[in-house]
């Protein structure tokens, strides 16, 4: 297990792929998905294979006092436990994940047909002609998307979804979760996350609504319910009405709020998908929706909104005068809210892992990433 350090800023720098981003609470990295661990030492003592070794002897003699004193059922859960770990780090383990050129050359795509499902944003991507593409290189993986039975898309259900065996792989907005991680092990399999794009979080409002921008503190007290007049950022005295897809499961107010999410406030009203979205904001006096920043380009109907860091005035828009993407803003962590986008694998060893590595593969080979800048979203590789 590679372990991890902490830059000058706090953040966890990952020990497998150096994404050093990672706030000082994450518990896995979140551009690869690999559980983060900081040895607790003093940074100048770091983790050798000396210290490892003398880590089992201690490990051994606890082994032999526990069962000199019966301990045996305590030092079976013990057992379990790091079993549990051992089966989370392997969940993550991505060698199967490599650089292809072309869609053709990615091997052991499984034959069949394969559900997948989850958040809507790739939707640009099937748009672009990816999965047509992928058909006509591989006929015979055929890719099916899956609608939940209630009707409620989005990266949580999508997850949901993949977690009940009701799809072969799903796709995320937003990284995975301790507690999902916890309930596929509790199921017999373990999940992996590759990521494979970035994506901009784009906020419009209402066309008659005329500010310079807002922060992101501003937008999250907005969609928390603190802020609840325009007047309060600049803008005219009236009510803001805040919109944003599927409310319970939805990876855009995470992104947005974080660790703050759950403090969402109940008057944010749910659109079913994009298109919904950008129509409710349009025709709502007052109105405000986030969403993927790349549909916010192509809109004529409502008014994109220039975000700032933190509580700064420093707003940075999410296009540029000539409409099209500020993808340098985006590629250089300018623009303050990115996050990246994930296939969740199922990890079973059987057909269903096949489908989501293979999809990983195609998407990330150079022929896939060239599709992914397509959509409007921002290539990795």
């Amino acid at each position: 297990m590679h372990t991890n350090e902490s830059n000058a800023k706090g953040n966890i720098i990952c020990g497998s792929c150096t994404y050093d981003e990672n706030p000082k609470t994450a518990k896995h990295c979140k551009r690869c998905g690999k559980p983060l661990v900081i040895a607790s030492v003093p940074s100048t003592q770091r983790m050798t294979s000396s210290t490892l070794f003398k880590s089992e002897i201690t490990l051994s003699v606890i082994v032999l006092l526990l069962f000199s004193l019966g301990g045996y059922f305590l030092w079976h859960q013990v057992q379990s436990s790091a079993t549990l770990s051992n089966e989370k780090v392997s969940a993550n383990t991505s060698s199967d994940i490599q650089n292809y050129t072309s869609m053709k050359e990615v091997p052991n795509l499984p034959q069949g047909t394969f559900n997948f499902g989850g958040s809507l944003i790739f939707a640009s991507l099937m748009a672009q002609g990816t999965h047509k593409a992928i058909n006509q290189t591989h006929p015979n993986f055929i890719l099916r998307y899956t609608e939940p039975v209630d009707n409620q898309p989005g990266t949580g259900k999508g997850i949901e979804m993949l977690l009940k065996g009701q799809l072969s792989f799903a796709l995320s907005g937003r990284p995975l979760e301790d507690a999902e991680y916890k309930q596929a092990i509790e199921r017999g399999f373990t999940l992996d996350q590759v990521a494979v794009a970035i994506d901009g979080l784009g906020c419009y409002t209402h066309p008659d609504i005329s500010i310079p921008g807002l922060s992101v503190t501003q937008l999250q007290e907005i969609y928390m319910g603190k802020i609840t007049n325009w007047k309060e950022v600049g803008g005219p005295d009236l009510r803001i009405v805040p919109f944003s897809i599927n409310v319970k499961t939805t990876a855009l107010l995470k992104t947005l709020l974080g660790s703050k999410v759950g403090s969402v406030s109940p008057k944010v009203r749910s659109s079913r998908d994009y298109t919904v979205l950008v129509r409710d904001v349009g025709t709502t006096p007052g109105a405000i929706g986030i969403g993927a920043a790349m549909l916010v380009v192509t809109q004529h109907t409502v008014r994109p909104v220039a975000l700032a860091a933190g509580n700064t005035n420093k707003y940075v828009p999410a296009m540029t005068e000539n409409h099209k993407l500020n993808m340098a803003a985006f590629r250089d962590s300018s623009y303050p809210i990115t996050r990246y986008l994930y296939v969740i694998i199922r990890r079973d060893g059987r057909a269903d892992e096949q489908a989501g590595v293979g999809y990983a593969n195609l998407l990330l080979s150079k022929e896939g990433q060239q599709f992914v800048e397509k959509a409007g979203l921002v290539p990795i590789r």
